[in-house]
């Protein structure tokens, strides 16, 4: 069955993926990114049918991208919270203050301005599918930043499962280890640090896109709603 979904950072790596995913299997789907070339690029692609430029630190941007997914759809079945930005990759004594309010700004404050979007916005039942991170449940050195973000982000997801359940709309998060990305590219190519992050993965190999696409799938449809409140690592074995 074919059903109505917003994904915000849907132009690169696990939301544009997630994007292609459901919009290969039939579902309609609008993407968010921060500019409009971007945007652009990804539904030449055929990573979705429709887009808009919105910051998710933006609220008035957040709620004209709902408000344009609801028009071209006639409402909305579900959410991907999926926006967020890397760390600086530095010890933490070495943190820049600036930079990391601006990674909680993204990753934590853009979520909850997604999530009251789609509270507005959502038909009921609903659902809302935030993409926390693996790093929420095990920090990795070096990355207090993003770490701490993503910490807060899956607590403020369990939160909203709390207080929304009730009103039918349902809240789950995802918790991906590495997969490829923008993001981590530099990371999974490199030789040397390659090697390194694959010891620390019992499943000894990296993520693939498809497999956090179909994830995402069964948690947006009717089938999960029982899951709220659910946090779901999909990291080959990383989160023990």
């Amino acid at each position: 069955m074919s059903r109505r979904y917003l994904i915000t950072g849907g132009t690169s790596g696990i939301g544009a993926a997630v994007a292609r995913h459901l919009t290969s299997h039939g579902h309609r789907v609008l993407i968010t990114g921060t500019s409009r070339a971007s945007v652009d690029t990804a539904l030449a692609e055929g990573v979705a049918a429709h887009g808009a430029v919105a910051d998710v630190t933006d609220a008035t941007a957040v709620e004209t991208a709902f408000s344009e997914a609801v028009a071209a759809f006639g409402g909305l079945d579900g959410v991907f919270a999926n926006a967020g930005i890397d760390g600086e990759g530095k010890a933490a004594e070495e943190l820049d203050a600036g930079v990391f309010r601006r990674v909680l700004e993204v990753n934590t404050v853009g979520v909850l301005l997604v999530a009251q979007a789609a509270h507005r916005h959502l038909d009921r039942p609903g659902t809302l599918v935030v993409n926390a991170s693996v790093n929420a449940v095990r920090p990795e050195a070096h990355f207090a930043d993003y770490n701490a973000s993503k910490a807060a982000t899956l607590a403020l997801a369990k939160t909203l499962a709390l207080e929304w359940s009730a009103d039918q709309l349902s809240v789950t998060s995802i918790c991906p280890g590495y997969f490829p990305s923008r993001m981590t590219n530099d990371w999974l190519t490199d030789p040397e640090v390659a090697p390194q992050l694959l010891g620390l993965i019992p499943a000894g190999r990296f993520g693939r896109l498809d497999e956090v696409g179909a994830l995402v799938e069964f948690l947006l449809g009717p089938e999960a709603p029982f899951l709220t409140g659910a946090a779901i690592t999909i990291d080959g074995g990383r989160n023990i």
